[in-house]
């Protein structure tokens, strides 16, 4: 049974993009989306393409560095394990395969739409992750959703509001009210996107842009979503303080535009914290829920003891920091882990 693996890196957009042909994926697994994740951290960024018997398997990931050990990590949102069927056996491979590249351990925030036990391994631990269905269009969205989602789409429309589609006056607002809005927002160091990054992800061809104005015409929010033919993801979106209020216009603006694309599902993400109000909030458009796994892997279980140890820190996989012996000493200079990229 001849088995191949191999890495792609984000500078190799043909052979990326030809990788994942055929294999359903979300927007974060494609290589526009991973290659402004690796503009903004600067870390050396892979897609692993593994094939058995016409069955691939793909899989995104970062390399990061602590005291000469490497680890592996989601470069962004949800992507993980992807493939166009079954391997039986896959989970041992790649941790294999992992050992044998240098890596002690990797972080995979497993999409809930994609993979399979039999790639994924054990989860560390599972969260809630909502998703709107969206092959009845927006009328089946609005019927499906509670009466105030209704009633702030009525109101936006009757108040003279309206969308803003032009794309570079798009691209132009989000460059400049990204980072305000962030700070406003009280956001941590991982949401925030460098110019470079940002400019890349405006202009990836799965990236919809759209915008609301207020009554006087002028441009008050965007929002960016994702999508590739198996699903949308919500990525960013920036807003003015007085364009707070547009978000459920957007969001339905989206919806509208996504299924006229024949895009079957949105993702709107989870909450900050199990059951918070940010939970409640997407709860209220009705979705159905499924579970993101967080699969925390040690592929060298010597080495990992040996670094949790020189920390001070139990080699422990739960629900705290991973890898364990990153909590303990920040790097000099380096910007805080972001362990669980979950888009809210």
């Amino acid at each position: 049974m001849r088995t191949t693996d191999r890495l792609i890196s984000s500078e190799d957009p043909q052979a990326w993009q030809a990788a994942l042909a055929g294999v359903p994926h979300s927007f974060y697994a494609s290589w526009d989306c991973c290659h402004a994740a690796a503009l903004n951290t600067g870390r050396p960024t892979w897609l692993y393409v593994g094939e058995q018997q016409g069955v691939r398997v793909v899989c995104p990931f970062s390399v990061r560095e602590r005291d000469g050990a490497l680890d592996w990590v989601t470069p962004v949102g949800f992507s993980g394990f992807a493939s166009n069927g079954a391997w039986p056996g896959f989970a041992a491979h790649w941790a294999a395969f992992a050992r044998a590249q240098g890596a002690v351990c990797g972080y995979i925030a497993q999409h809930p739409a994609f993979g399979d036990p039999s790639l994924e391994g054990a989860p560390a631990g599972d969260e809630m992750l909502y998703f709107l269905d969206l092959q009845s269009g927006l009328d089946g969205v609005l019927a499906q959703a509670g009466t105030d989602r209704r009633r702030d789409w009525r109101r936006w429309q009757e108040q003279g509001h309206r969308f803003i589609l032009e794309r570079d006056h798009l691209a132009e607002f989000m460059r400049a009210q990204h980072r305000p809005f962030l700070d406003r927002m009280g956001a941590g160091p991982a949401a925030y996107w460098n110019d470079a990054a940002l400019t890349t992800l405006l202009r990836a061809p799965g990236a919809g842009l759209l915008g609301s104005a207020d009554m006087e015409g002028r441009l008050v929010a965007v929002t960016l979503y994702g999508w590739t033919p198996w699903g949308a993801e919500g990525v960013i979106q920036a807003a003015l303080p007085e364009g707070r209020h547009h978000t459920t216009a957007l969001m339905l603006g989206g919806v509208r535009d996504l299924a006229e694309r024949a895009v079957p599902w949105l993702n709107l993400g989870g909450g900050v914290r199990p059951g918070d109000n940010v939970a409640a909030a997407k709860l209220r458009w009705r979705p159905r829920s499924q579970a993101f796994r967080r699969l925390k892997q040690v592929y060298d279980p010597a080495r990992y003891a040996e670094l949790c140890a020189a920390a001070g820190v139990p080699a422990s996989v739960g629900d705290g920091y991973f890898p364990a012996y990153y909590a303990a000493r920040p790097a000099s200079g380096a910007e805080p882990v972001a362990q669980e990229p979950v888009q809210r």
